[in-house]
């Protein structure tokens, strides 16, 4: 079995992001299937857009609209299983009580709902500070809401100190989506804590071979084929110290050293 690899554009420079036709060939010239990131405002942009990837053979994944029915719609159109839900975010970084949780929970599901009558899974994102931001959040959202799928994020597990090997383990089948990443930290052995003010000065996420905090990539996507996992992988290296088209084709050479 083969995964299906996306470029994902998430705070790439916007003089670049804007540039949707130079998107196209450094992402179809770098190997790769599909493209994640763009979001459309109306129809029209909706088929311009589609066109393009078109022209280069990729496939648009998870794009975005002003509305979770307008995605649902669109994500429907493009013929994607499965699209996110708008994140819900922790206040001041600390864990809803039950009944902030029973709010969220009925939002959330309402969004859902939304995107299945479409045939779409609703996944919501693994992130730092939201709701799902460590193996416990998975564990209590999965139990809560089992209407809603996961984005696995491997680099915001390893950066909320969780492994993403784990939630691997426990919910195989409720990833819809993945954002392959990874994470470099100035001391790994002193370890990190995401709540420090300093976090992003002494933490980043990186390219996916530059990672020092031990997560082993290969096993990450021999686990997703074990499992029989049919949806996008995206390669994403959020906000990159480097050239973004070096970056694009770097991590994609490095999945295919590992045989993706």
């Amino acid at each position: 079995m083969s995964l299906r690899i996306a470029a994902h554009l998430c705070g790439c420079p916007k003089e670049f992001v804007d540039d949707r036709r130079r998107v196209m060939e450094v992402v179809q010239h770098a190997g790769y299937d599909g493209v994640e990131g763009f979001s459309v405002e109306s129809p029209e942009e909706l088929v311009e857009l589609a066109a393009l990837a078109a022209e280069y053979g990729l496939h648009l994944v998870n794009v975005g609209a002003p509305d979770p029915l307008s995605k649902a719609k669109i994500n429907a159109t493009l013929g994607n299983k499965a699209a996110e839900v708008p994140a819900v975010w922790k206040k001041a970084g600390q864990e809803p009580s039950e009944e902030e949780f029973g709010v969220i929970a009925s939002s959330v599901a309402s969004d859902a709902e939304v995107f299945q009558r479409y045939g779409i899974k609703a996944f919501h994102h693994i992130h730092v500070n939201t709701i799902l931001e460590t193996t416990e959040d998975c564990a209590r959202v999965v139990e809560r809401l089992p209407g809603l799928w996961l984005l696995y994020d491997t680099g915001h597990l390893l950066a909320a100190n969780s492994d993403p090997m784990e939630v691997l383990r426990r919910w195989p089948h409720k990833i819809a989506h993945v954002h392959l990443k990874n994470f470099w930290t100035q001391d790994p052995q002193a370890g990190w804590n995401r709540r420090s003010p300093d976090f992003w000065q002494t933490s980043r996420f990186c390219d996916l071979a530059e990672g020092n905090v031990g997560f082993d990539v290969k096993a990450a996507l021999d686990g997703l084929v074990e499992i029989g996992y049919g949806g996008w992988v995206a390669l994403e290296e959020d906000h990159p110290r480097r050239n973004i088209e070096d970056v694009i084709r770097d991590n994609r050479e490095y999945l295919r050293s590992l045989g993706y």
